[in-house]
């Protein structure tokens, strides 16, 4: 009889004090815990004893496409079946993995190349979904993928470094005819975005008796998602061209909303600029120095 091996793996940078326990509770739901510090020496989890928690740190922040793909290898030293990918912020409920486990079994009973299983819901709202019930782009947080998933399709996109990697990899998934699966009863929560007041003439809006918010993102994670973005468009256009146009237009709203109602709208500008100028002459990775400082002196 199979009996799966779950191992989860989360990348950290900055690591939130909540970590110690949602590290804990995750021991009751997966055989390991694997956790790659992006080089920001910040883990500390000695009072968790346990020789199931892995702790990795990188000697420089190198992106979470690379954490991601260093702890999938340590997972697959500890003879994984399954890979559950979630962000540091990410709170699951207590049976997101048997839950997800279930779908996946039972999708793979029908013979349906699935991906991976996703929460239905992320946040306080149900995930976007396509015409045909399949997750529109899911995050990669909260994902549960099978090995042999990774095994066709390939790692985490390393040179995207942060933001439209785990559209990347479902791109890359569905070109070779994997589909993806949300599982209704599952819900994670997780913050998608900063979320600031949305301000006039000093004062916090207020429409149909609820004060209004923003979902904002700094001038550094506008440069990803732009860039980034762009990459997308010249990959997938050819075979997913009604998802790549719906996503860029999603993702532009985004940036509008932080550019016309947020803050340092000088850095937001130039991070615009900036990443439409690097995704043109294919410059990608981590932001570049130049860049970073002029959008902090600007911020």
């Amino acid at each position: 009889m199979f009996s799966p091996n779950v191992v989860a793996v989360i990348s950290v940078f900055h690591a939130p004090t909540a970590l110690r326990e949602r590290v804990t509770a995750l021991l009751g739901q997966v055989q390991h815990v694997v956790l790659v510090d992006d080089g920001s020496h910040s883990l500390d989890l000695r009072d968790v004893p346990s020789e199931r928690v892995h702790q990795i740190v990188l000697n420089e922040n190198m992106g979470i496409a690379h954490a991601l793909n260093v702890g999938v290898e340590h997972a697959r030293r500890l003879s994984a079946t399954h890979v559950l990918t979630l962000d540091q912020d990410s709170d699951v409920q207590a049976d997101h993995v048997s839950e997800l486990l279930l779908a996946l079994e039972a999708r793979g009973r029908d013979g349906l190349p699935i991906a991976a299983a996703v929460p239905g819901r992320v946040g306080d709202a149900k995930i976007i979904a396509t015409s045909d019930g399949e997750p529109f782009d899911p995050i990669q947080s909260g994902q549960l993928l099978p090995l042999a998933t990774l095994d066709l399709v390939g790692g985490f996109n390393e040179m995207l470094f942060i933001d439209a990697v785990d559209s990347d990899f479902t791109a890359r998934a569905r070109r070779l005819g994997f589909q993806f699966m949300s599982v209704d009863s599952v819900s994670m929560k997780h913050a998608l975005g900063e979320t600031i007041p949305l301000m006039l003439f000093g004062r916090h809006l207020k429409f149909a008796g609820k004060y209004r918010n923003v979902l904002y993102h700094s001038p550094w994670r506008t440069y990803y998602m732009i860039r980034n973005s762009k990459y997308l468009s010249l990959e997938y256009s050819r075979d997913a061209r009604k998802w790549v146009r719906t996503r860029n237009r999603r993702m532009l709203e985004m940036v509008a909303g932080c550019l016309l109602l947020g803050p340092h709208r000088r850095a937001q500008l130039a991070a615009i600029h900036a990443a439409t100028r690097d995704a043109r002459l294919g410059e990608y990775g981590r932001i570049p120095d130049r860049v970073s400082e002029r959008l902090r002196r600007l911020g």
